[in-house]
């Protein structure tokens, strides 16, 4: 890939922290219990990363002093892709809730624009603004019998109108009944990117693109687990994550089709590849990117 088309592409994971990846990402040796807290410097000193997913904050919401803490193990200017904190974006509560009162219960929190500002984005504009790439709002599956596509939709537009406009946002959803024109016409008026996601029931990544799906000035996309393979399924095939384990060979021409795209717009496109899409997220991208310097 020339240095030109670099500019654009930023390969990442999903996520970092793996003792799988020793000897592969993590060379060196470090204090018990700071493995996970420390070796994000390591992480993004490896020439194969230019971004990195922050899955964590799906769980919890951000503080000022974790983030702080990241920040300083990365070089100027490297931007995340953060997940948002899922009491956002959980329409209904799933039915083994860890608050077994809340279980299938509706979230009077979803896409509540004051929690996001205050509770998620804040912390990101005091103390992280250099590292701050696209917020990542991910919903899982939404039941038709609780929201029509066009009422979700609309709950975005309402959304996305009231959040600052100086950030990037995505959105991934688990729905492919809302791959239509009015999901993404309120993506697309608000400069929110469609994340594309290869996961275990959506249509792939090549279908995706077949829709009217660039629908901001920047591209995110998730490569999380092969087609038809279930979450756990696909934790236990592939678990240490220390080598490939079963190439996903249409999956990583969906990502060349899309790299294609980016350069040929000229957008900033960050792609994230998990552990679980073939067994070990770094040596992916080490694939990926040999891929690409052939094509680009």
């Amino acid at each position: 890939m020339s240095q030109e088309y670099k500019n654009y592409i930023k390969f990442g994971t999903s996520s970092w922290a793996y003792e799988g990846w020793k000897n592969i990402v993590y060379f060196k040796e470090y204090p018990e219990n700071r493995f996970k807290k420390d070796c994000l410097a390591e992480y993004a000193a490896d020439g194969r990363f230019s971004t990195v997913g922050m899955d964590l904050f799906f769980y919890q919401p951000p503080t000022e002093s974790l983030l702080e803490h990241y920040a300083n193990q990365l070089p100027p200017h490297f931007k995340t892709c953060s997940k948002v904190w899922e009491e956002i974006t959980v329409y209904r509560y799933p039915k083994k809730h860890y608050h077994h009162e809340m279980s299938e219960k509706r979230n009077p929190n979803f896409l509540n624009e004051k929690i996001f500002i205050n509770t998620v984005l804040k912390p990101y504009q005091n103390v992280f603004m250099d590292h701050t790439g696209p917020f990542i709002f991910e919903f899982s599956y939404i039941k038709k019998t609780d929201l029509t596509v066009a009422e979700f939709a609309n709950k975005l537009d309402e959304f996305f109108t009231k959040l600052p406009p100086d950030f990037q946002y995505s959105v991934e959803i688990r729905n492919k009944n809302f791959l239509v024109p009015e999901y993404f016409q309120v993506l697309k008026k608000h400069n929110v990117a469609h994340v594309f996601n290869q996961w275990s029931y959506m249509p792939p990544v090549g279908k995706q693109l077949e829709y009217d799906s660039m629908t901001a000035d920047f591209m995110v996309a998730r490569m999380l687990t092969p087609t038809g393979m279930a979450y756990k399924e696909s934790v236990k095939r592939f678990n240490p994550f220390d080598k490939i384990i079963e190439q996903q060979p249409a999956a990583r021409e969906d990502l060349m089709k899309l790299i294609e795209q980016a350069i040929k717009e000229k957008k900033y496109a960050y792609l994230l590849i998990n552990n679980r899409l073939e067994g070990s997220a770094p040596l992916t991208i080490e694939e990926l990117e040999k891929m690409a310097d052939d094509r680009f």
